[in-house]
């Protein structure tokens, strides 16, 4: 970003490392399934109850749907570069700003659930 300006380069980058960090959000979920069922066998650990798992599920979906919503707005991207850099009062400024402030809520919201999620399974 240079004198207020954000050059689409700036976009993808943020796009890229947002969209890395939601996979890796998937993945930990994954592993905290695949977790919950080695702990069925183990006596001093107890599995997780079917509504923990199914707010995971649904923390899933809504890091799926962040993901593709990052996806679109790249692809919107693509066909609109002749109208960057962009300013501050620009649509696509008011678009980044917007995923930017879901990515760091639900960034927020992973990590309280995770942790609370891997002190209960012993990881």
């Amino acid at each position: 970003m240079k004198g207020g300006n954000i050059n689409l380069i700036d976009l993808d980058f943020e796009y890229k490392l947002w969209k890395n960090r939601l996979s890796l959000f998937v993945k930990e979920i994954d592993i905290l399934k695949v977790r919950n069922e080695e702990v069925k066998h183990e006596q001093n650990i107890e599995e997780l109850n079917t509504v923990e798992l199914m707010v995971l599920d649904e923390h899933t979906e809504q890091l799926n749907r962040l993901i593709n919503r990052i996806k679109v707005q790249e692809n919107e991207l693509q066909f609109y570069n002749k109208d960057f850099p962009i300013t501050q009062k620009h649509q696509y400024y008011t678009d980044h700003e917007g995923l930017r402030t879901k990515m760091e809520d639900i960034s927020k919201i992973h990590f309280y659930r995770v942790a609370d999620l891997t002190k209960a399974l012993g990881i």
